[in-house]
C-alpha cells in the first residue's frame, strides 16, 4: 500500500493543510469529509497535491500494510466522525468491516466516483472529540 504527503484543501478559496503518511484509504475518507466544502478538489484543482513516497531511485514504495491493520488505524483516527444520523462515516466509506478491501494505490482512486452521499457530517467538539450535533443523546 502506498503512502503520501498530501495537501488537504479545506475550502473553495484554496486554504489547505499538509498531512503526512496518508494512505489511499485515508485519502478517500479525507475526500468524503472535505469535498462538500472544497467543491470536490480535496487535493488541489487537479487532485495533484498528492506526493507519493518514493525510494532513492524514484520507485514508489510499497509499505505492505495489512488492510485490517489500516482499517484499525483509520478507526482510531476517524471512528468518532459520524453523520447527523449517528452513522459512523467509516461504515459509509468502507462498509465491509469483516473483510476490508482498501485501495492500495493513489492511481487506482477514481475521484469522480468517490461521492459524498449527502449525509450531513456532525460537528465535533475538538476538546472531547465527541460529536456535538449528531442528534444523539448528550455524552455522559
Amino acid at each position: 500500500m502506498e503512502k503520501a504527503t498530501v495537501r488537504v484543501r479545506l475550502n473553495k478559496v484554496g486554504s489547505d493543510v499538509p498531512k503526512v503518511n496518508v494512505t489511499p484509504a485515508e485519502a478517500t475518507i479525507l475526500h468524503v469529509l472535505h469535498q462538500a466544502n472544497n467543491g470536490g478538489s480535496t487535493f488541489g484543482e487537479d487532485m495533484d497535491k498528492i506526493y507519493v513516497d518514493k525510494d532513492k531511485d524514484g520507485k514508489v514504495i510499497d509499505y505492505k500494510i495489512d488492510h485490517a491493520v489500516e482499517l484499525n488505524r483509520l478507526t482510531a483516527l476517524y471512528g468518532h466522525v459520524v453523520t447527523k444520523k449517528g452513522e459512523p462515516i467509516l461504515n459509509l466509506v468502507f462498509p465491509d468491516r469483516m473483510n476490508p478491501k482498501l485501495p492500495e494505490k493513489f492511481s487506482d482512486l477514481k475521484w469522480a466516483n468517490i461521492q459524498f452521499d449527502g449525509s450531513k457530517i456532525a460537528s465535533v467538539n475538538m476538546v472531547t472529540g465527541k460529536p456535538i450535533d449528531a442528534g444523539l443523546p448528550p455524552a455522559k
